[in-house]
């Protein structure tokens, strides 16, 4: 697969995982978690439209220009932001 795929391929990855975490935050929101990122926090404090629109907003800006800039980043944030998902999963182990 050309390296352009792969870069594509995570890109994609980590916007699909991104709306993941912001729709398992606001169910666990919604069960009485609290939102570990004060900025997020805040956010969520205004609404949760505003919630998911800053954090869809930021994350497209700054992984846009991480894909412009170090694409070879992509796939450690994908990695990443797939073990939010698999902390989300756990959570609800617990629960």
């Amino acid at each position: 697969m050309p390296p352009q795929y792969k870069q594509l391929t995570w890109f994609l990855l980590c916007h699909l995982f991104n709306i993941c975490d912001a729709v398992l935050t606001l169910v666990a929101m919604s069960r009485g978690v609290e939102e570990a990122n004060p900025i997020m926090a805040w956010a969520l404090a205004i609404s949760p439209v505003f919630f998911v629109a800053a954090k869809f907003a930021i994350f497209y800006v700054a992984l846009g220009w991480i894909a412009y800039k170090a694409p070879n980043l992509l796939m450690p944030i994908g990695i990443l932001f797939a073990s939010v998902i698999g902390y989300h999963a756990y959570f609800w182990l617990l629960i």
